[in-house]
């Protein structure tokens, strides 16, 4: 009987200490239960499902719910499968679900380098003692490891920064259909990083059959600090690694500039070709009431320094006013003339004498770049083109200024959406810099296209006037080396498809521009009009002019026998000693654009 009864107690005891484990796992503190299904997909990504109960927490989480998710180089340190450290490895997730016992509930996501943190619930609000389920879905990119003959998948289930004990953790990975179970390699692990919380003796490592194929993971009793792990290597060739997998999986952000390339090219199908130039027939004269810089303004579709330059000459050529260069400035001095002479001067000529004598009878005109010399030069060439403007936009040429307009719209509202849709390691700044960077980058561009295209062809035809355009070319590169940083800090913190995105906008809007700019039937005329004298310049005057005014002595001799064609051989851009010499001067002044 002694017997019987001892071994129904022993019997008894052994029936309910399962239950027994359950129930003291149900009470204790920390992380009751945490289970991480893995799902590698063949695009390369892995999609993640974390189920984590916690249970009398409140001691760990006194400032609400934090969960570090596995992805920084802390969590990911075992550096035969991840490769050496790095600060920013590159991986990227993507939130796609959190619930709080099986409904949705708010979180924030960390920013910068705090980036895997995902704060859960209310903030700085304790985690009070009940239970508490708490499902995490999340996307991850760039996290596996391709090799020539194998591929390979670490997972750091728990994560390294963790001070809550778990009592039961399972790490299940679920890779593509056609991996054989036969040619998979398996390393799990469960103890704390590198030497680092070794295994105890209580926590316990056991693989758990699964009929699907599943690589499924158990461990109890896993202390703060340390982490259920598994290191997973198949065969290559079951995973579609990209193309290009530098860009990541956001390539599709590409198809904004590609839609706004395609905007404009139906718009330049729609505008049609500009038809081909006419019979060139060579003039001797410039076109019937078309000044110097009406004559450029047709021709380059801009008033600038060059143009500045031509209504001087012309103001000279017609003894209105003496040109005395020295020490790389020029002297203006007004002479008297008859009213006959000014009321044959174009309107923009009459206007830029009148301003340029308002004060004193002579004036010094000075290239340096201060902001006086720079604001009195851009009053000039601000004067000329509003006259000009008045009496010729729409006339000769149309830009289409209402597509460009469209365009550029449809640019800032794409990128601005992409921004606001942004995921990456910190894209609290992505709408900001969106903005500043396609405006600057438009407006650079056009000053490039406008001005200094046009500068540095000058002073590469003359040979001179290379030191007058440093200040403005070390603007530009300056300008252009923080935009490039700011690219860069983009590809950074959101992607290096985003950044690549925003810099690909400029080209398509810079490019196509120009392209819609279409001549009336008055300008394809006047346009071979003005070819036919300018052949006349070129190989007629071309030489007379430069032995009028001879580089060399272009410092010594002012405009005492000027020649009638010197203001269009500026304006055109016709080789001449003093034109280029005279327009490189003003070459960084103001430019104004037609339309």
């Amino acid at each position: 009987m002694r017997r019987l009864i001892s071994a129904s107690v022993i019997f008894l005891i052994a029936l309910c200490s399962p239950h027994s484990a359950r129930a003291d796992a149900a009470n204790a503190a920390g992380i009751t239960f945490f289970r991480t299904d893995v799902t590698v997909k063949e695009d390369a990504t892995l999609e993640v499902r974390e189920e984590i109960v916690v249970n009398n927490a409140s001691s760990f989480y006194k400032y609400g719910f934090m969960r570090n998710l596995p992805i920084s180089s802390e969590d990911r340190w075992d550096r035969r499968y991840v490769g050496e450290y790095k600060r920013d490895n590159g991986i990227r997730v993507a939130i796609l679900e959190v619930t709080e016992d099986g409904h949705p509930i708010n979180y924030e996501q960390g920013s910068g380098y705090g980036y895997s943190q995902l704060r859960i619930g209310e903030k700085d609000v304790p985690l009070d003692s009940g239970e508490h389920r708490f499902v995490i879905r999340y996307t991850v990119d760039s996290a596996l490891n391709f090799g020539a003959a194998r591929d390979t998948l670490y997972w750091n289930s728990n994560g390294h920064e963790r001070n809550a004990p778990v009592a039961e953790a399972i790490l299940a990975v679920h890779l593509p259909a056609g991996v054989s179970s036969e040619s998979i390699e398996i390393e799990p692990r469960v103890a704390g990083r590198g030497v680092s919380y070794p295994r105890r003796p209580e926590t316990t490592l056991d693989r758990i059959d699964d009929t699907s194929g599943s690589i499924i993971y158990r461990s109890t009793n896993v202390a703060p600090r340390q982490s259920l792990s598994l290191a997973v290597t198949w065969p290559s060739g079951h995973i579609h690694k990209p193309k290009l997998q530098v860009l990541g999986h956001d390539q599709w952000m590409f198809a904004a500039p590609a839609l706004v390339f395609l905007f404009y090219l139906i718009a330049w199908f729609w505008i049609g070709p500009d038809p081909k130039p006419g019979t060139v027939v060579t003039r001797y004269d410039p076109p019937e009431n078309l000044s110097a810089a009406g004559v450029r303004y047709m021709v380059a579709g801009v008033t600038d320094g060059r143009s500045f330059a031509a209504v001087i000459a012309e103001l000279a050529v017609r003894g209105c006013l003496r040109v005395e260069p020295g020490d790389g400035k020029y002297k203006l001095s007004r002479l008297m003339s008859d009213r006959a002479t000014e009321a044959k001067l174009a309107p923009e000529e009459q206007r830029v004498l009148a301003l340029l004598f308002e004060d004193w009878p002579a004036i010094e005109l000075s290239p340096a770049m201060d902001q006086r010399n720079t604001a009195q030069n851009g009053r000039y060439i601000f004067h000329i083109h509003e006259e000009l403007n008045k009496r010729l936009a729409g006339k000769y040429f149309t830009r289409h200024a209402g597509i460009i307009m469209v365009g550029v719209l449809a640019t800032f509202a794409c990128a601005l959406l992409l921004a606001s849709m942004a995921r990456g390691r910190d894209t609290t700044g992505a709408i900001f810099f969106t903005i500043w960077f396609l405006f600057c980058g438009l407006m650079l561009g056009l000053m490039i296209e406008l001005t200094f295209i046009s500068a540095w062809k000058t002073a590469a035809r003359a040979g001179v006037g290379w030191v007058r355009l440093l200040p403005g070319t070390a603007a530009i590169a300056v300008f252009g080396s923080v935009m490039i940083f700011f690219l860069t800090k983009l590809a950074a913190d959101v992607s290096l498809s985003f950044a690549l995105m925003l810099a690909a906008f400029l080209p398509v809007n810079l490019v196509w521009g120009p392209r819609l700019k279409r001549k009336t039937l008055l300008g394809h005329q006047t346009a071979d009009q003005i070819e036919g004298f300018r052949q006349f310049l070129q190989k007629v005057e071309q030489d007379r002019l430069n032995r009028i005014n001879p580089a060399d002595q272009l410092l010594d001799k002012s405009l005492s026998d000027p020649d009638r064609f010197l203001s269009y051989a500026i304006a055109l851009e016709v080789k001449e000693a003093w034109g280029d010499h005279l327009a490189q001067t003003f070459s960084a002044a103001t430019v104004m654009a037609e339309g």
